[in-house]
């Protein structure tokens, strides 16, 4: 997927995405993630960008506006990588040890944000 940002876990593994677009709302980003192959928008919020063994990492929730009946976000983690052209592009994490490494180093840098808040 390109961005504007977001990878819903339901998607195909590894179906890159794109972002088309982003913005600021508060201390989060808001984006628009694309799928290259179906041309679906995902309306995200990004909560943390890190990089572990070089490889970048971008947590995720699907955003949608509050009107009091929406459930809890779910996060999502992908990939992230610039394409040739500077574009940036998010895929799935297909392996359960990597996305597991990944959440738990997202967990703690979560962690201690709170704790140093």
């Amino acid at each position: 997927m390109r961005k504007n940002l977001s990878k819903d876990k339901r998607e195909t593994p590894e179906r890159p995405l794109s972002n088309r677009g982003r913005r600021q709302r508060g201390d989060s980003v808001l984006a628009i993630l694309v799928d290259e192959r179906s041309g679906r928008e995902y309306y995200v919020s990004v909560l943390d960008i890190f990089t572990i063994e070089g490889q970048t990492y971008s947590v995720m929730y699907n955003y949608e506006p509050d009107d009091g009946s929406r459930r809890d976000p779910e996060i999502v983690i992908m990939r992230s990588w610039k394409d040739d052209s500077g574009e940036q592009v998010f895929s799935s994490i297909t392996s359960r040890k990597e996305l597991d490494r990944a959440f738990d180093y997202f967990f703690e840098r979560y962690t201690e944000s709170i704790i140093r808040s």
